[in-house]
């Protein structure tokens, strides 16, 4: 008597008439569930302590099986499960049910635990700027606090794929689908050649016969706009000059070439008692996606933001 295949077992296990199931995993049916209950992969993504692209691939993985779209995209896009996705979810009501009280049991258990990621270029996290600001926000009662180093170039990315919460910058554009809290100028370091004949510059005004350049910081937009408001308050000339080499010259300022005035952000200082005065300023932001899931964040970065403890 032969030996029957692994494949002629798994037939013959499956009753005649009866289809064999997909390969449906928990992980699909729990995705699925909280996609449905989001209506946004980077949420779902939040909830879930994954990534907006982890997300939508298991979605993608889940429609593969299934052989049905299983979301529509609105205009606002937000999604909604397509016809076929929500009749899904009535079938694995219960399920669905009872891994979302899986899920509040676990917030409620961590309701004073979860993570809160902070992300910024470079030593950001280290400097007055942001360190006095942490202590103004005060959401250790709420949110355990990470930090993440993540480049301007991708901030947007970063904060709409939910790699972060909040991302904190100076220099930065606006950008659609995220909210921007305004946390103040950013004082100026103006850098000149030890020894240099003449008063230092008190106002736009005072550069008129004076060389002056400006660090790219953040974004090159927001750089060529501060140039362009020095102008606008009576300044001539000037021009911007990438971050690396203004760091080079804030490091030695016998490098710079005389008469020229170079205006870095100063970061060691605090946010307490910040007065741009006359000069046009960068800004400092902090940026988080619209609609986040942590209701109470965006509350409490504009309260700190105005000097008000939470």
């Amino acid at each position: 008597m032969k030996s029957s295949t692994p494949a002629a077992s798994k037939s013959a296990a499956i009753p005649e008439g009866v289809e064999e199931l997909p390969d449906i995993t928990y992980r699909h049916l729990e995705v699925f569930s909280v996609v449905c209950r989001e209506r946004s992969y980077a949420n779902a993504a939040l909830e879930l302590h994954s990534t907006r692209a982890n997300i939508k691939r298991v979605c993608d993985e889940f429609e593969g099986v299934v052989g049905r779209p299983l979301f529509e995209e609105r205009p606002d896009r937000s999604l909604v499960p397509t016809e076929f996705g929500g009749g899904l979810l009535g079938q694995i009501g219960p399920l669905s049910r009872a891994l979302r009280k899986l899920g509040e049991g676990v917030r409620t258990m961590h309701e004073a635990g979860r993570v809160l990621r902070f992300a910024a270029a470079g030593e950001f996290f280290r400097v007055g700027l942001f360190t006095e600001f942490l202590a103004t926000l005060k959401v250790s009662d709420l949110f355990r606090s990470c930090f993440i180093r993540i480049e301007v170039k991708r901030f947007r990315t970063a904060l709409l794929n939910a790699e972060c919460d909040v991302y904190f910058g100076i220099g930065l554009g606006e950008a659609d689908r995220l909210d921007a809290v305004d946390l103040g100028p950013v004082p100026w370091s103006i850098i000149r050649k030890p020894r240099a004949a003449g008063d230092p510059p008190r106002g736009p005004a005072d550069l008129v016969n004076l060389d002056w350049w400006i660090a790219e910081t953040g974004e090159l937009e927001a750089a060529e706009a501060i140039v362009a408001a020095f102008r606008e308050a009576g300044a001539r000339g000037g021009r911007v000059i990438a971050e690396s080499e203004a760091l080079t010259f804030a490091a030695d300022p016998s490098l710079l070439p005389v008469g020229v005035c170079l205006f870095l952000p100063e970061l060691a200082s605090g946010m307490k008692g910040r007065d741009a005065g006359v000069w046009p300023a960068y800004r400092l932001t902090a940026c988080l996606r619209r609609n986040h899931p942590y209701a109470e964040l965006k509350p409490r970065l504009t309260a700190a933001a105005n000097g008000h403890g939470c």
